[in-house]
């Protein structure tokens, strides 16, 4: 995944800059960028598990 900021002007500049990426990219380099940036987002943003589980013993405690 490249890594590089690019300010646009404009909505028109960015969407142009886009639709020239996608035409020189492939499906699977696309895919791969895709994935790369899930997992970064996991990565900051974690699945909250809120199961909790309660262990009863039959001597009553642990």
């Amino acid at each position: 995944m490249e890594r590089s900021i690019k300010i646009f002007k404009s909505f028109e500049e960015q969407e142009e800059y886009y639709l020239k990426k996608m035409l020189t990219t492939t499906a699977l380099e696309r895919f791969k960028n895709l994935f790369e940036m899930q997992r970064l987002t996991l990565l900051f943003h974690p699945p909250v598990n809120e199961v909790r589980r309660i262990i009863i013993h039959t001597n009553g405690h642990s």
